[in-house]
């Protein structure tokens, strides 16, 4: 049998490439073997790293009394983290048109907190404006952040940040907004966030409880 086509091929692959037989002093030496003595290609080499990352992961999740997760499942996580990779970073760019992204203010007696992030060379730069339902600008923050997160990451972060200038200026009767459609989708649970923003959804989730 030959070696799997797509990742997704993995899950019905089942044990055809034997290393069950063969010691290895660490996982380099495994990836050693997998390339230059199996050929394997580099789809396949890509989900079999995303899958020890898995299995790291939800070890540590079991440790601190979360259930323990089927090896079905760890795998079908790890094509789905990486079918996300290759989208984010080998699909075409595409074009849309403008569409109208004027300011709208919130109902009576609650407050619009907006929140955008900036990219600079290994930081990030936050900005965080409270406006009433008049569109009064009553607080505002900037934040410069020493850390090299992307922009999907940074706006999660960005809203993080806006939850916490919320509580810290006694703000609870509000709506929190952001211009970043990926990080409002996974917020309202239209959509899976992507995993490198999932541990921040996941804190925001459970902060935004604390607000009406």
């Amino acid at each position: 049998m030959g070696l799997p086509a797509s990742p997704r091929d993995l899950a019905t692959f089942g044990n055809s490439i034997d290393i069950t037989r063969i010691r290895y002093k660490d996982f380099k030496d495994l990836l050693w073997y997998l390339i230059f003595i199996k050929h394997v290609n580099r789809d396949l080499l890509a989900l079999i790293v995303i899958v020890a990352w898995c299995m790291w992961f939800y070890r540590n999740k079991t440790r601190l009394g979360n259930p323990r997760q089927p090896s079905r499942e760890i795998l079908h996580k790890a094509c789905l983290i990486l079918e996300e990779f290759q989208l984010a970073h080998f699909r075409k760019p595409h074009h849309r048109q403008a569409q109208d992204s004027s300011w709208v203010p919130s109902t009576y007696s609650y407050y619009k907190i907006n929140a955008d992030a900036a990219i600079f060379n290994n930081s990030v730069g936050i900005g965080i404006v409270v406006r009433d339902h008049e569109g009064s600008v009553t607080a505002a923050m900037s934040k410069h952040l020493q850390l090299p997160l992307g922009p999907l990451e940074a706006e999660a972060k960005a809203m993080e940040e806006a939850i916490s200038f919320a509580w810290d200026i006694g703000v609870r009767d509000v709506i929190f907004e952001t211009n970043c459609s990926t990080v409002s989708e996974a917020l309202n649970g239209s959509t899976t966030p992507p995993v490198t923003i999932v541990n921040l959804i996941m804190d925001v989730h459970h902060r935004l409880q604390d607000f009406r």
